[in-house]
């Protein structure tokens, strides 16, 4: 199938990285992306068969390094706090009864609790019971790092999917420094901004931007747990 290249959208992220999207019928969805292999186009696609929205990513070094942050320091709060933490970075989520092949692949993702036990329990028995787990169970946190035209449309697309909360990381164009907002997705008027992550309490701005730049500077995993202890001890009424 030969696509029409009227509409498109390209742009180069603050990080570098190269972003192109197309807006299409939505009904046109299913057929596009069943036809077309959008993935060997690009990485991070963002197929949305309620807005037609086809969107997908070639992320530079910079921006591999802060999603690999991220999931460096969540995976230090869990482990610290002994709190069952999953990580299945860029997995595919899409709504029930959503054509194959659509759905949005963040940066990261991640199980929480009582989700990620009942993950791993699912891989133990195989990889078909994993893949079902997925399907029926929205992650707790999703995270996207560097921001684009078509990601105005993301937080309304994981809200429906039935993700609780959403993180968007990219670098602040007033100081140039590392920018970072949390999003309540099920909030009743939501998605709705938050001060610091309901999912993980810890995370304020401030605790996630040091977090970031320790993992980006530092080989030595230790000294972001020895980071969250420190959090901890400091707030004790807080829990990871």
């Amino acid at each position: 199938m030969e696509i029409a290249q009227s509409g498109v959208l390209h742009e180069t992220g603050s990080m570098g990285s190269e972003f192109r999207s197309w807006r299409f019928r939505p009904q046109e969805i299913p057929t596009l992306a069943e036809k077309v292999d959008w993935n060997a186009l690009g990485r991070r696609v963002f197929i949305d068969p309620v807005t037609g929205i086809i969107a997908m990513m070639n992320p530079s070094p910079t921006h591999e390094g802060y999603a690999d942050g991220v999931g460096d320091l969540v995976k230090a709060l869990g482990r610290v706090a002994k709190r069952p933490t999953v990580s299945l970075r860029s997995t595919r989520w899409r709504g029930p009864g959503a054509p194959r092949n659509t759905g949005a692949e963040p940066d990261a993702c991640f199980y929480f609790g009582e989700k990620a036990l009942g993950w791993r329990e699912a891989a133990v028995a195989g990889h078909g019971a994993a893949d079902a787990f997925v399907d029926t169970m929205a992650p707790d946190l999703v995270v996207e790092v560097e921001r684009s035209h078509s990601d105005g449309d993301k937080p309304g697309f994981y809200r429906e999917v039935g993700v609780a909360e959403m993180w968007r990381i990219d670098v602040d164009s007033i100081d140039e420094g590392l920018a970072v907002e949390f999003l309540d997705l099920q909030a009743e008027d939501g998605p709705r901004p938050m001060d610091g992550s309901a999912q993980l309490p810890l995370c304020t701005r401030a605790f996630v931007l040091e977090g970031l730049a320790l993992a980006w500077q530092s080989v030595n995993l230790d000294d972001l747990d020895e980071l969250v202890r420190r959090a901890m001890e400091t707030d004790k009424t807080c829990e990871p």
